[in-house]
């Protein structure tokens, strides 16, 4: 039953983030990945937060290695592969 219930309830942001990080930082930025459909990039994440990219990519990071946001890679023509990031069900 437990199992049940915990599957249905998103996933809480850990209480003591990692040195560096702002709690009230980290649950915005998880807040804005649950609530939105699509997967963002981190640009598209500090815009609707307000946290500059590279505040929103750092915070990113650590939300995949805690297995609370997956890492989607798109590819395109020539480059790097942007980035894309979606909340972990």
């Amino acid at each position: 039953m437990d199992a049940l219930f915990s599957a249905a309830r998103p996933p809480a942001v850990p209480r003591v983030p990692a040195k560096g990080h702002s709690a009230p930082t980290l649950a915005l930025l998880h807040q804005v990945l649950r609530t939105t459909p699509d997967a963002l990039s981190a640009a598209q994440a500090a815009e609707l937060t307000g946290v500059s990219r590279a505040t929103a990519q750092r915070y990113l990071s650590y939300l995949v290695r805690e297995g609370m946001v997956r890492l989607e890679l798109r590819y395109g023509a020539t480059g790097r592969p942007e980035h894309l990031y979606r909340i972990a069900h």
